[in-house]
């Protein structure tokens, strides 16, 4: 018998560290940060106007402007991406939330798991 699948239980579900978890969701802020430096860069290039700098100059300011913007509007609670794309790897790898105060695990996508 396959020690991993066992009689029909599915794979053990590995169990995630509070450090882990703070370097996946600052990963998955990073994305949704350029995500989201990306979506004003493209709002900008489509109005179309010129501002009153032109040239290299405003260019590189408002590069400047749209990640700085990317980085608060993530950091600000985003628009949910950053939250998505965490479940969504949890989810995938099995990952089980590490118990805090002797609770039982729970894995994630359960009720009473990490949203």
């Amino acid at each position: 018998m396959d020690p991993v699948k066992g009689a029909g239980a599915g794979p053990t579900p590995t169990v995630l560290t509070s450090a882990e978890e703070r370097r996946l969701r600052a990963s998955a802020h990073e994305i949704e940060s350029m995500f989201l430096q990306n979506l004003l860069k493209t709002m900008r290039q489509a109005s179309g106007t010129k501002g009153p700098l032109s040239g290299t100059g405003q260019r590189v300011y408002q590069e400047m402007m749209d990640e700085h913007l990317g980085r608060a509007l993530s950091k600000g609670g985003g628009i949910g991406l950053a939250d998505m794309l965490v479940r969504d790897v949890l989810r995938r790898q099995g990952v089980m939330k590490k118990p805090s105060s002797g609770s039982t695990d729970v894995p994630i996508g359960s009720p009473g798991g990490l949203p």
